[in-house]
């Protein structure tokens, strides 16, 4: 009985999380230099405690941080608390409304704001950043997308990646990519290896980012790439409470459809596996 109270009073007396704040970022150098952004749009969750923290940046999939009534994606902002609630010190990148895109989800191949160039400056932007605050532990900052953010992450830790700063002391510690598009990267002629372990989660039914060029990628990978796939599930699958339906006007595929929505099992497994992971590769403490 004793025991229950101290556990109870103990977890009632935890400190709140910081309500998530709204900030800017200086753009990669590359960035300014082609006439770019010079600043990025970001929102900031600092986790309980004094630090320093483990981080986490947060790259959105093709139709940005908010929604078309400017609301947050509950996927993205859920998986931001949750990781909060863990310990990391969370940043997630606009990589859209800075360039005054508002969607790169209709567009094809011939995208202004490429996962390969633009938004991997944008992700080590993030990472400079990170590492200049005294709260962050410079050699433990993971990087984590979904869908064109998911290909971002692969793009990003790849070892020729140019958008690498010169003299980095330390990369990323890991990376999380949730359906990205493999494709052209699993039928590169050269070998595509990353420098950091990365965590690839996809569903095998998904008609958007199909799943075997990832689990072409990560064969290919020497086993930094774990990709897990899910049976039955589409894109967007762990997004919570989202309905499945049908997409029109999707650029990246042939049909211009894809399917979406919640997957409660693959939304369940992947609750469990990315913090595990995280424990394994790069622990908040």
């Amino acid at each position: 009985m004793w025991r229950l109270l101290i556990l109870w009073l103990s977890l009632t007396a935890a400190p709140a999380l910081a309500q998530p704040q709204t900030i800017t970022i200086p753009a990669h150098p590359g960035e300014q230099a082609v006439n770019g952004p010079a600043a990025l749009n970001a929102v900031l969750w600092q986790p309980a405690g004094r630090g320093p923290h483990a981080a986490i940046v947060l790259m959105h999939g093709c139709a940005g941080m908010t929604t078309r009534s400017g609301q947050p994606f509950p996927r993205d902002t859920d998986w931001a608390r949750r990781l909060s609630q863990l310990g990391y010190l969370v940043l997630q990148v606009d990589s859209l409304t800075p360039r005054n895109e508002g969607s790169l989800c209709g567009q094809g191949g011939d995208r202004r704001i490429r996962v390969s160039v633009e938004r991997a400056r944008d992700a080590y932007a993030a990472l400079l950043f990170l590492q200049a605050r005294p709260d962050v532990r410079a050699d433990r900052i993971a990087l984590m997308g979904w869908s064109n953010g998911g290909g971002t992450v692969l793009w990003t830790l790849s070892r020729d990646n140019r958008a690498r700063p010169a003299g980095l002391r330390h990369d990323f510690a890991a990376g999380i990519a949730f359906y990205p598009g493999c494709r052209t990267l699993s039928e590169r002629r050269d070998a595509w290896q990353p420098v950091a372990p990365i965590l690839l989660l996809v569903g095998e039914a998904d008609d958007w980012t199909p799943a075997p060029p990832c689990v072409t990628l990560a064969a290919r990978s020497a086993g930094r790439l774990e990709a897990h796939t899910y049976p039955g599930a589409h894109h967007d699958f762990d997004a919570p409470d989202t309905p499945q339906r049908v997409l029109r006007g999707v650029g990246a595929t042939s049909s211009g459809i894809a399917t979406i929505g919640t997957h409660p099992a693959a939304r369940e497994d992947a609750l469990r596996r990315v913090p595990e992971f995280l424990a394994r590769k790069m622990p908040a403490r």
